[in-house]
C-alpha cells in the first residue's frame, strides 16, 4: 500500500524581488505547498512572493542561508 506523500518546497530568499516571482512560479508547478522562508530582505521580496498566494514565513534580519534552511 502506498503512503499518500506530497512535496513541499521551502524557498529561502533575501532581497530577491527581481526574481522571486519566476523561482515561485516554478516551484508551484512541482509542489504543494511552497513556502518562501524571508531572510530580513529590504525590497519587496514579502510582497511579491505572497501576491502569488504562497505562505512566506519572515525573520526580523538577515540570520544566513544555514540558519534558514534549518
Amino acid at each position: 500500500m502506498e503512503a499518500n506523500r506530497r512535496v513541499v518546497v521551502c524557498i529561502p530568499a533575501y532581497d530577491e524581488e527581481k526574481t522571486i516571482a519566476k523561482v515561485v512560479v516554478g516551484a508551484k508547478k512541482l509542489a504543494d505547498p511552497v513556502i518562501v522562508c524571508d531572510n530580513g530582505s529590504s525590497d519587496r521580496t514579502v510582497e511579491s512572493a505572497r501576491s502569488l498566494g504562497v505562505q512566506v514565513v519572515r525573520h526580523d534580519g538577515n540570520l544566513g542561508k544555514g540558519r534558514v534552511r534549518g
